[in-house]
């Protein structure tokens, strides 16, 4: 596993640590993830302001702060629901081939037709 794979690793753990420093446990309500919605919403427009107008660095700072609020999320489901959905999209996407995706003009991998 390389440095960055490493350090995302470390920020689940930071996630868990901070949702238990603030009593944060055990899986959401429902009321409890829509209020994330806005947490994350803004997190993607700063970092789109940062991709616009900012430093490379303040970039992967902003890119930080989107995976640190979707992993909390992540983090306040059901352990088991979260666990599936993780494999599932690892799955998913492992599964991706230059023979059966391409990327289209968008930049999104798609698949082929």
């Amino acid at each position: 596993m390389d440095k960055t794979a490493n350090r995302i690793a470390a920020v689940a753990e930071c996630v868990q640590a901070f949702h238990e420093r603030f009593g944060l446990v055990g899986p959401a309500t429902k009321e409890e993830l829509l209020s994330r919605i806005p947490i994350q919403q803004e997190e993607v427009r700063e970092l789109e302001q940062a991709i616009r107008r900012e430093s490379p660095e303040r970039i992967a700072s902003e890119a930080a702060d989107v995976l640190f609020v979707a992993i909390g999320t992540l983090l306040r489901l059901e352990p088991s629901l979260a666990a599936l959905a993780l494999d599932e999209v690892i799955g998913k996407n492992n599964a991706k081939t230059h023979e059966t995706h391409h990327v289209n003009a968008a930049g999104k991998v798609v698949r082929r037709a």
